[in-house]
């Protein structure tokens, strides 16, 4: 039960970031928990339905995120929405493979259905909260960018470098103009794509 994060917004995070992983188990968990809690009318069937709850949920989940860190490489050569699409596709699956493996131990687990749809909702939250997660930190990276490429150009190089230029206009025209044609190049250099994925 999880999600895709490229490096734009909307994109699947990556499967094998344990920081990504920690999350994913932390809201489930809770989900869980608050589940639990609504279904339970006592505190002393509170712990019941949690352990019924996890009895479902976590074989499920754990699963998932096997497949989803071994499917990560490939997941994220796919567009933002056939990799949604994909996804789902394998959450799905592995929801049905574990309820039949599930079904010949225990007996009494309910309609495959419901544990589709549980596994749908569980997914479209977690998809919400990293697309909302990406579009919260995808402002951050072109001001982080700019801040890089200005800590690259020193103003006091730039400031020397113009007094030089205007200097030589009068003395020496071609070599003035040499400077300021070195000066451009070091500048396109500075700001090509390249210099500022460095920065990422």
């Amino acid at each position: 039960m999880s999600i895709n994060q490229n490096a734009n917004t909307g994109a699947l995070p990556d499967f094998r970031n344990l920081g990504i992983l920690l999350r994913i188990l932390v809201i489930v968990g809770g989900m869980s928990l608050a589940a639990a809690l609504l279904k339970a009318e006592e505190s002393r069937a509170l712990m019941e339905e949690l352990i019924d709850l996890s009895a479902l949920v976590q074989p499920i989940l754990l699963a998932s995120l096997l497949v989803l860190a071994a499917a990560n490489p490939w997941l994220h050569r796919l567009r933002y929405p056939y990799a949604i699409a994909v996804l789902i596709a394998i959450e799905l699956a592995v929801t049905s493979v574990v309820y039949l493996f599930g079904l010949n131990a225990f007996r009494g687990l309910g309609v495959l259905v419901d544990y589709w749809l549980l596994t749908l909702f569980v997914t479209g939250v977690l998809i919400g909260y990293f697309d909302l997660r990406g579009r919260a930190l995808s402002p951050a990276l072109p001001e982080a960018r700019l801040q890089a490429l200005q800590a690259r150009i020193r103003p006091h190089f730039l400031f020397n470098s113009i007094n030089a230029v205007l200097s030589l206009i009068r003395q020496d025209p071609r070599r003035a103009e040499q400077v300021l044609e070195d000066l451009s190049d070091l500048f396109r250099v500075l700001m090509a794509p390249s210099a500022g994925a460095d920065c990422r």
